[in-house]
C-alpha cells in the first residue's frame, strides 16, 4: 500500500472519529443505545453485524448478516464490543422470504431476531419513521471494525432520496466498514428522532457510489408478525 493511500486513509479515519466525539458532546448519546452488536458464528469463524432494537423483543438486523451455515448468535448492548461480556439470549431469527442474496444484495435485505427475554429497560426504543418526507439529520450507528475494534460508531450520511419503489433509503455514506451492515439510520428532526432505515449495502453505478438501506416502515406487518 501507498504512503499516499495510508495518508488518505488516515484522515479518513480521523474525520470519523472526530465527528463520533463531537456528536457525543452535542447529544445525548444514550439515547441512540437501541444500536446493538450482533456476533454471528459461522464454521470458519466469528463475524460481527449490527442491529437495532424496535421492541422490547425484537431486533431488525440485514439478511446477508445471517443467510448460510449459522453456528449460533450472540446480541450485546454494550457499547464496546468483547466476546467475555454478557450477551443477550436469543429464540430464534428469521430472514424476510423476499430475499434473494444471488439477485441482489440490498433488495429486501432485511431480518429479525426474536429475543428470548425482554430487551433490558436501559435501551431507548424509537419510533420507526413510517412518512416519506425525509427532514433534518441523520446519523447511522455501527460497530464496523475500526483501529481493531468494533465499537458503536456514528456517521453522519448525507440523504440522497427515499425509493419507495425499491423500498430503501439511499444516502451517500462512503464510511462504512466490515460490521456496520444491519446498523441503524435515525433522523433527528427538532427534538424528535426516529428511525428509519438499517445499513445494506453500497451501490457502484452511473449514479456514483452510494448506500441502499432497507427503509423499515416498508416491512411493518412482517417485522411485528408473530
Amino acid at each position: 500500500m501507498s504512503g499516499s493511500i495510508q495518508q488518505v486513509r488516515l484522515i479518513l479515519c480521523v474525520v470519523l472519529f472526530m465527528t463520533v466525539e463531537g456528536f457525543a458532546k452535542l447529544e445525548n448519546w444514550d439515547q441512540y443505545n437501541s444500536s446493538l452488536l450482533i456476533e454471528v458464528t459461522r464454521p470458519n469463524g466469528v463475524f460481527t453485524c449490527t442491529g437495532v432494537a424496535v421492541s422490547s423483543q425484537i431486533i431488525v438486523t440485514a439478511a446477508h448478516c445471517l443467510e448460510g451455515d449459522i453456528k449460533g448468535v450472540r446480541v450485546f448492548t454494550q457499547e464496546k464490543y468483547d466476546p467475555k461480556q454478557t450477551s443477550l439470549a436469543i429464540k430464534s431469527f428469521k430472514i424476510h422470504p423476499d430475499y434473494k442474496p444471488k439477485a441482489s444484495r440490498y433488495k429486501d435485505d432485511i431480518a429479525k431476531i426474536m429475543m428470548a427475554e425482554k430487551i433490558p429497560a436501559f435501551v431507548h426504543l424509537l419510533p420507526i419513521f413510517e412518512g416519506n418526507m425525509v427532514s433534518g439529520q441523520l446519523y447511522r450507528f455501527g460497530f464496523g471494525e475500526r483501529d481493531h475494534k468494533n465499537v458503536r460508531t456514528v456517521v453522519t450520511p448525507k440523504f440522497r432520496k427515499m425509493n419507495l419503489a425499491e423500498k430503501v433509503l439511499e444516502v451517500d455514506d462512503k464510511f462504512s466498514r466490515s460490521g456496520d451492515s444491519g446498523g441503524p439510520i435515525f433522523m433527528k428532526d427538532g427534538q424528535n428522532i426516529s428511525l428509519l432505515a438499517i445499513h445494506s449495502t453500497f451501490s457502484h453505478g452511473p449514479e456514483g457510489e452510494f448506500s441502499m438501506n432497507p427503509r423499515l416502515a416498508s416491512y411493518l406487518s412482517w417485522i411485528y408478525d408473530n
